[in-house]
């Protein structure tokens, strides 16, 4: 992807039609731009009803055009006796999960599309979690991200943009562009570093892991270019970007996003990530917002015409804000991405929940040490992998068990001291911090 730089003014949404094909995408992602600086003021009425309406054109068009949908009368509880599209019908609507994507990615293919969503490109996820799942991205659904980024970066005072860089663990990049520097999460690190360098690389899109990676392997002046580090692709922990911002100089930016739905929220300057209305629709809690309570996230990207997901649940969790909202009131605030089911421990009961307690900080209170991991094998039985530089002593060993017991008082958690925490992930990700083996659905 190239990020554009253009200038925003404020227009009216609703009086820009979908750009046709003909239109180059710079004129695209110019329009676009002024009115998506527009819709984060809409009031929160505003924006629902303008995605209803575009919920309706997608639905509309998966009925008649995906066979997936059309066969299946997945989407029959939308639509009255008469035609008429009903969004009450909406929960009624079956959940489509990842697996079920993967198992019928040709189905869920488009035998036609409008042609004021542009051209196609064929697309892949990068398979990290699991088969990569092959789509097919519209124009307008590739400039719509690039306008959503480069939103998020004037928030930060971070833009223009002058030379990108992004990390990719394969061939196939789910948004390539001219003049975007392709660096391979193959690399050592001390060559990636170089190429950043050689590249003069101002703002990069990366995994936090790889960015602190580079943190360890630069040396002072090395990425003295580097501005901002758009974190993508895993979940961003406190203590990854202080070494990434102390290290390398540069302000991390957290984007909530993948590949086949493109940026869902963009951090805003309250570091609270702000959900991407204009992109797609994502479901919330049906009542009172609970900043503690879990959310499985169920979102349809409004512009995916060519490779419709519709009620889609990628497997990741996130916690509702219902923090005040002083600015951008039509864009809810989300407190955080926990993580995938994979990464969501288990009561013994078998509800889920996220392992807030263990910190960085409170192990390093306790004994000095270099990574850590969480693994649940059972309902009841959890095992914290850490790797320390010396052994502990007797009290420190005693202090760490006391530690975690109140830490997961629910569990029988074993402390295990390894030399290094084993990459579990693809595509040469770091390991997950918590990692559940157990089933998810017990």
């Amino acid at each position: 992807m190239r990020l554009r730089n253009a200038e925003s003014q404020c227009i009216n949404i609703n009086k820009i039609a979908i750009p046709m094909s003909a239109l180059p995408a710079e004129i695209i992602f110019q329009q676009l731009t002024r009115a998506f600086a527009k819709s984060q003021d809409f009031s929160r009425h505003e924006v629902r009803s303008r995605q209803i309406a575009l919920l309706e054109g997608l639905v509309r068009h998966a009925e008649a055009h995906v066979p997936f949908y059309r066969d299946g009368k997945r989407l029959k509880s939308l639509f009255r006796a008469d035609g008429a599209f009903d969004f009450a019908g909406w929960n009624d609507v079956p959940i489509l999960t990842r697996n079920e994507a993967k198992e019928n990615e040709e189905a869920l293919q488009a035998r036609f599309v409008p042609a004021e969503m542009g051209a196609l490109q064929m697309r892949s996820t990068s398979g990290s979690t699991g088969t990569p799942l092959k789509f097919r991205q519209t124009l307008v659904q590739f400039v719509v991200s690039e306008v959503l980024l480069n939103r998020a970066l004037r928030w930060h005072g971070l833009w223009p943009i002058q030379r990108i860089a992004v990390s990719t663990y394969d061939a196939v990049v789910s948004y390539p562009g001219p003049g975007m520097l392709k660096v391979p999460a193959g690399l050592a690190f001390s060559k990636q570093v170089e190429m950043l360098r050689r590249n003069q690389t101002t703002h990069v899109l990366a995994p936090p892991s790889v960015a602190a990676a580079w943190a360890d392997f630069a040396e002072p002046g090395d990425l003295s270019d580097l501005t901002t580090v758009m974190a993508i692709g895993e979940v961003l922990r406190p203590e990854t970007r202080t070494k990434i911002e102390r290290k390398l100089g540069a302000k991390v930016v957290n984007l909530y996003s993948a590949n086949e739905l493109g940026p869902v929220a963009s951090e805003g300057p309250d570091r609270r990530l702000r959900v991407n209305e204009e992109n797609l629709f994502l479901e919330g809690p049906p009542g009172s917002i609970d900043p503690k309570a879990l959310t499985r996230v169920l979102v349809t990207p409004l512009f995916a015409f060519g490779t419709p997901l519709i009620r889609y649940a990628p497997g990741d969790y996130v916690r509702f804000s219902n923090a005040t909202v002083r600015n951008a009131p039509g864009l809810r605030r989300l407190e955080d991405v926990v993580g995938r089911e994979r990464n969501l421990l288990r009561q013994p009961d078998g509800s889920p929940f996220a392992s807030t307690q263990l910190r960085t900080r409170g192990l390093e209170g306790i004994l000095d040490h270099r990574e850590w991991q969480l693994v649940q094998t059972s309902l009841n039985d959890i095992t914290l992998k850490i790797v320390v530089p010396r052994p502990p002593s007797l009290q420190q060993w005693e202090a760490l068990e006391a530690y975690v017991k109140a830490s997961l008082p629910n569990h029988n958690t074993k402390v295990v001291i390894v030399d290094k925490i084993e990459n579990n992930m693809k595509n040469g990700k770091s390991f997950d911090v918590f990692l559940s083996l157990i089933d998810a659905n017990p």
